[in-house]
Parts: C-alpha cells; structure tokens; sequence
C-alpha cells in the first residue's frame, strides 16, 4: 500500500475568487452540468460538465490559474482532485460553490426566455438537482457501474438503488455512508446533495406562501 498522502485541492473563499475574476486573474470554470449553468451561472464562467470532464485534455492557461466551481463546493472538488492526481498546476477551487457567491450577494446571470417560451415550461428548473441523477450522470454512468452492481457493492437491496436513481426516495444518512466509503466522497456528500435538493423543492413549492405568513423576528420582539 502507497504511503503517499492523498491529493488535497486548495480552496479558495468567494470574496477571494471575486478578486481574482474582477483582476482577469483566473480563468473560472462551471463543472455542473448544463442545464444548470442554462439556468443560472456566473458571468464569464466556462463550462466543462463533471460527467464528460476529462482530466487528460483538460487545457493548459498560460499565465492564468484555473477556479473550479459547482453548486455547493464538492464536485469543484472532486474536478481539482482529477486535474492534479493528472499533474495539472494552479487548480483551486472555490469553497461554497455557486450557493456561496450568490450568499455574499454577488450576481449571477440567468437564462431568459423568450417571450412565450415560459408558458411552455412543465414545471420549474431545479439549480440543485437530486441526488440519484448526480450519482447516475456523475459517478455510475462514467464508471460503467449498473444499479444492480451498486447495490451488490454497497449491500442494499437494488430496489433501494432504483428508487433513487428514479427518484422515488431519498438519501438518508445510512446511505449516504455506504455511497461515501465505495465513491471515496466525504461522509456528508450524498445527504448534503439531498438536502439542498429538499430546500429548493420547498422554497419553489412554499417558499411565497412562507414569506407572507412569517414575519421575520427582530431585536424589539
């Protein structure tokens, strides 16, 4: 067994990256996937999915250092850690993710229809997406991994795989555990995925219905 360390991927805060980006600094690239960035990204960001990234092509900036992002922090991470296990220099990636810079109230662009188009949607578009389809475009799709394989791997019955790849259920902290020690992810990862997922569901479904019902507490209540 190698003694050697593994890779850690610099991280850099928002505020940090802003700095960089508004100096023409960095080259910042968006590895969610694209129907993500369709919706929202950052001005200026480039796309390179996870699910397609290949480390070995990754292009080589001269003179710029490369920012990794995603939603929450951890694909960017997981990215950084591919380019310098393939001896890429200058990978940083920003801690937070997307949800970090818009927290620190800096702007995003996002996608505008055209008129008409907006009708024609079925329903809203989810910047978080849920945990079975990462899992399934990000992970099982690129490794050649099928839901009964995974299941067998992580010892759950497969209807346990299929119900979230579909959808159907949730990642609960169990599962998240299982998923994190065979992806070699954080222990939090997959659970964190649903949260965010969770959130964004209730605030398209509640959240008007919520901010007209509570009125937010302050210090003479």
């Amino acid at each position: 067994m190698s003694d050697t360390p593994p890779v850690a991927v610099q991280a850099a805060d928002v505020r940090q990256v802003k700095d960089w980006l508004d100096r023409n600094e960095i080259v910042l690239v968006d590895v969610r996937e694209t129907s993500e960035y369709e919706v929202e990204h950052i001005a200026g960001a480039l796309l390179l999915p996870l699910s397609s990234f290949d480390p070995e092509v990754f292009p080589s900036i001269p003179g710029k250092s490369v920012v990794l992002h995603c939603a929450v922090g951890k694909r960017s991470e997981a990215a950084g850690k591919m380019l310098l296990n393939e001896g890429h220099g200058d990978i940083v990636h920003m801690a937070g993710g997307l949800d970090a810079w818009k927290a620190a109230g800096f702007a995003t662009e996002v996608q505008l229809l055209p008129p008409g188009e907006q009708e024609k949607t079925e329903g809203p578009v989810f910047v978080c997406p849920p945990p079975g389809e990462i899992l399934q475009k990000e992970y099982m799709e690129p490794l050649g991994i099928g839901p009964s394989d995974l299941a067998q791997r992580i010892n759950v019955l497969e209807g346990r795989v299929a119900d979230l790849l579909a959808g159907k259920s949730a990642v609960g902290v169990e599962l998240s555990l299982r998923l994190a020690r065979y992806f070699s992810t954080a222990a939090d990862f997959w659970v964190h995925l649903q949260v965010e997922h969770d959130l964004e569901r209730a605030r398209h479904s509640m959240g008007e219905q919520i901010r007209r019902d509570i009125k937010p507490r302050i210090s003479s209540d």
